[in-house]
């Protein structure tokens, strides 16, 4: 057999190797001429007609043309629309810097592919173009062999599944996410700037726990809106006129976590071990400074917050359960932690009554 009839066969045998195999997460990014750069992708693509008016009106779109490298974290029409940007014109009305910021905190200024993020992680950190930094995770399950591939990227909270990750661009990636990501440099101006809180945060400083939203230390907060309040027939005025020194510290205490997690870690990471009424959780901690009393996140699919007692023995029914706010009201980045919106209290005033 001569050497071209031996090269062919080998091609041949090659061709039907990697023909037969699906290799679907194999992924080869190649150079070429034909992708648009960052600028001018989104301006031509219809979900991102918000995005493209936000970053020209505070003249970002020029920079994205560049050579870069860039990834861009992508909101969509729909997560614009969840915060009642509905628009373009929208954004004229806005603080100028504080929305170049926003837009900002979307970008990095390197290429980075879902497969650059290890595998089944949380917390791996990307300094933006604001110079701060994302959290960025990745879930990867194959549940069956027959089953599809999840191999869903999170930054910050926000979901870009596998669909809408690593769109090549010329000079860098795109991955459109579901929520528009949210900062603020500490968790009181968080609360503060939210009337719908005012409530919440009057309950912290009577209690005590306010000061504590503005240390360095991380804490997760999960905060009951107004409505919440009224629905449970609390006043404002009852709140400012509460004695503390009569409450157990879970009164407030159950909606501060001492720790930094997003919504979506729990996802990436899955359930405890556990037993009761809901059992496996997807989280599970003592309420600080009221041992005698956990709070946990549901292993069902609403990911209800519930508070449960330590000293019960009929299965941990919960005591008090809640809901989660719609994904655009969690997940609010602060440099010293995160607060996610949730629909009621977890514990009322004559619950944690000292006797």
């Amino acid at each position: 057999m001569n050497g071209k009839k031996m090269m062919f066969y080998l091609f041949a045998f090659f061709l039907l190797f990697f023909s037969a195999c699906k290799h679907d997460e194999l992924q080869v990014y190649k150079e070429s001429d034909n992708y648009s750069n960052a600028a001018d992708f989104v301006k031509n693509n219809y979900n991102f007609t918000l995005l493209y008016a936000a970053l020209k009106q505070v003249n970002l779109l020029e920079l994205l043309s560049k050579e870069g490298p860039y990834t861009l974290f992508a909101p969509s029409n729909k997560a614009f629309n969840d915060l009642g940007i509905v628009r373009a014109g929208d954004f004229a009305t806005m603080n100028q810097d504080s929305l170049r910021m926003m837009l900002q905190y979307h970008i990095l200024p390197r290429v980075l592919y879902r497969n650059d993020v290890p595998v089944n992680t949380i917390d791996n950190k990307y300094v933006n173009l604001a110079g701060k930094e994302l959290f960025v995770g990745y879930k990867y399950e194959k549940a069956c062999a027959n089953c599809n591939v999840l191999a869903d990227l999170y930054v910050n909270g926000a979901l870009a599944p596998k669909v809408t990750q690593n769109t090549v661009l010329a000079n860098g990636v795109l991955h459109l996410i579901d929520k528009v990501l949210k900062y603020q440099p500490n968790l009181q101006n968080v609360l503060s700037g939210r009337k719908e809180y005012s409530m919440f945060v009057t309950l912290l400083k009577r209690t005590g726990d306010w000061d504590r939203l503005a240390r360095p230390d991380f804490t997760t907060v999960f905060a009951p809106d107004n409505q919440a309040f009224e629905k449970a027939g609390i006043t404002k005025q009852q709140l400012e006129n509460l004695d503390p020194a009569s409450y157990h510290k879970r009164l407030s205490r159950v909606y501060l976590l001492y720790n930094h997690f997003f919504i979506s870690d729990m996802i990436i990471y899955g359930k405890q071990a556990g037993s009761g009424y809901y059992a496996g959780p997807f989280y599970r901690v003592p309420v600080v400074g009221d041992e005698d009393y956990y709070f946990a996140i549901a292993s069902n699919p609403e990911m209800e917050p519930f508070i449960v007692e330590k000293r019960l023995v009929n299965g941990n029914r919960p005591l008090r359960k809640t809901n989660l706010q719609p994904g655009y009201r969690t997940d609010y980045k602060a440099d010293n932690g995160i607060i996610h919106g949730i629909t009621d209290l977890l514990v009322l005033p004559s619950e944690a009554k000292i006797n």
